[in-house]
């Protein structure tokens, strides 16, 4: 038998966070890893799952904020210059003004060689619609609700896992999607504009699907909720969580 893909939880972090990393994961299969999201200590996350930048080959990037998107500059220049490959990007086209021309291209624009675009660092793959797939692993879109007016997409992999990335309760969107388990942003404070507050988790969505998820994007208090979080939801996503796909 082959080895099964599998989602790895690299990081479970809210952006603030110093004691776990960005909320970062990856989809590991026979023929390579993709990123989904890539933070600012996407190196750390990796090494301490044994891996290191030259074991990713490709991203996907769920929105443009710093703890999900600032890492494509270091493994832009490392896999460019250190280990001469350029990284598949999969983006969706709504994604790429705001990524390259708002974000990336003040640090990765000019070179010692002359001026950059995004694909001088990676093998973009622009994606028109909601649905893609890597390594044979279906891929399907959808959005969430998170800074009012900019564009954020969660995950719906093999029909199996959900992985919403960052945003307030979707219980329109996930309560219609069958999976095996759920990995949902949270916040331990009371509420908030653009993350789910526990609160708001309990209100939005049914016990069943509750017990299903496991909360990531946690601030460093988490420990004075984990008992709630046993009893209310799956858990609290660890880094190094793995899920077959």
């Amino acid at each position: 038998m082959g080895i099964a893909s599998e989602l790895l939880i690299l990081g479970t972090g809210h952006s603030e966070s110093i004691e776990h990393w960005n909320t970062n994961a990856m989809l590991a299969t026979p023929k390579g890893n993709m990123l989904i999201d890539c933070g600012f200590t996407i190196k750390y996350a990796l090494r301490d799952q044994g891996l290191s930048l030259p074991d990713i080959d490709a991203v996907f990037i769920t929105h443009v904020h710093g703890d999900h998107v600032f890492g494509l500059e270091r493994i832009g220049y490392e896999s460019r210059f250190s280990y001469g490959k350029r990284v598949k990007l999969y983006i969706r086209e709504t994604l790429l003004t705001e990524l390259w021309d708002q974000t990336l291209k003040g640090s990765m624009g000019l070179a010692s060689e002359g001026e950059n675009t995004l694909q001088d660092f990676f093998d973009v793959v622009v994606l028109k619609d909601n649905h893609f797939s890597y390594n044979g692993v279906d891929i399907r879109l959808f959005h969430t609700r998170h800074t009012p007016r900019k564009t954020c997409y969660g995950l719906y992999i093999n029909e199996k896992i959900i992985f919403t990335s960052d945003t307030t309760p979707i219980a329109d969107v996930i309560e219609h999607l069958p999976a095996q388990a759920i990995f949902h942003d949270v916040t331990l404070r009371d509420e908030h504009p653009v993350h789910a507050a526990i609160p708001a988790l309990m209100n939005a969505y049914s016990e069943s699907t509750r017990k299903k998820m496991y909360l990531m994007s946690y601030e460093d208090h988490w420990r004075d909720y984990e008992a709630q979080i046993n009893r209310d939801f799956a858990g609290f996503a660890r880094q190094g969580q793995r899920l077959a796909v």
